[in-house]
């Protein structure tokens, strides 16, 4: 149990973005643990996703908000509590993702200090706020590192700048006088089964893995966490007083693209799923730096053992999922959904 907890039954709770694959659970979690939960999404004449979500969210609240219009946010934050900024443009949208990052924050924060309810904010931003941008001899990292956003991948140049755009708004006495609270929350790479049809960004990997898309694999140490406890982590953080002020990584474990492979080959080869298990030699990816900013981004990390240390490794209290119950999860999902074919023909019952 949470000591002290702040967030009471009943009270109203904004998930911005409700519609996103970490959202929409975040949202699930809020209103069977007796939370009233209101949620943008981008169209309400989205008819089919609409009901989709008044099915998987009893009781939900949507309202429509652009990330990128200032007008529409006063509402969805009248009369709220709690918000849960979630809502941010994904590694592979054709928008800018820099200026949909930021002034999103700076909309959905603005309207939160605005309101005379709310009372803190949980932001959603990424490892990718903290661990890039480093020399090649940095092996460990934890939240009190910040990513040097020149001269990098765009998407992680739009999590650094939002993250610190919000820690800014939320120090300043004149745009927030009521002193509204601020967390945020930098989860690692986030798989698991969608509450929504489709396959999500980061989900996608697993797929790619799985289908033999990737017949050499970067060698690379990655950190890993489910969506559902990602998504209860963020209730954790929000309904704790000691977390105010404090950014907190989100990750349950370690390994490599070699090893998701392994994971599928070892519980999914009777479905014909054999994925390869060659990792790519380094020097393949090191002319690739000087024309494309993700491998630049990344290249300092490969062949490392990278370690991240959370300063606060018991504020989320629950179990997390293992590293392999994480990828047959989303594996799961896949299949179940008709989302990857089996190629052996076989369908487990």
């Amino acid at each position: 149990m949470i000591k002290h907890p702040i967030m009471q039954k009943g009270d109203l709770c904004l998930v911005t973005g409700i519609t996103g694959y970490l959202a929409s659970w975040i949202g699930k979690h809020l209103i069977e643990e007796g939370f009233q939960v209101r949620g943008t999404v981008r169209k309400l004449s989205n008819v089919n996703q609409i009901e989709k979500m008044n099915e998987l969210l009893p009781g939900v609240e949507l309202v429509e908000a652009n990330l990128l219009s200032e007008e529409g946010w006063k509402e969805p934050a009248e009369g709220c509590k709690w918000v849960f900024h979630v809502a941010s443009p994904q590694f592979n949208v054709k928008v800018d993702l820099v200026e949909t990052a930021t002034k999103g924050t700076q909309h959905v924060m603005n309207a939160a200090f605005q309101s005379g309810t709310v009372r803190k904010i949980v932001i959603t931003s990424s490892e990718a706020a903290m661990v890039f941008g480093h020399p090649a001899s940095k092996l460990t990292f934890s939240e009190d590192d910040w990513t040097n956003p020149n001269g990098i991948a765009d998407y992680y140049r739009s999590k650094t700048i939002a993250e610190k755009l919000a820690w800014d708004l939320v120090k300043d006495q004149t745009r927030n006088p009521r002193g509204v609270e601020l967390s945020s929350i930098n989860p690692c790479i986030i798989f698991g089964p969608s509450l929504l049809p489709g396959v999500r960004f980061s989900v996608e990997n697993v797929k790619n893995i799985a289908e033999g898309k990737m017949p050499m694999l970067p060698d690379m140490v990655l950190h890993f966490v489910d969506v559902r406890d990602c998504a209860r982590m963020h209730i954790c953080i929000m309904n704790s007083p000691n977390t105010n002020g404090n950014r907190y990584l989100s990750f349950s474990a370690k390994g490599s693209f070699s090893d998701i492979a392994s994971v599928i080959h070892d519980n999914y080869s009777d479905l014909g799923f054999a994925p390869s298990k060659k990792v790519m030699p380094k020097f393949f990816m090191w002319p690739l730096k000087f024309f494309n900013k993700e491998v630049a981004s990344v290249y300092p990390r490969i062949g490392k053992d990278i370690a991240y240390t959370s300063k606060y490794p018991n504020v989320y209290q629950y179990k997390y999922t293992a590293f392999s119950d994480i990828i047959c999860d989303t594996m799961d999902y896949l299949v179940d959904n008709k989302l990857i074919k089996p190629k052996s023909g076989n369908n487990r019952i």
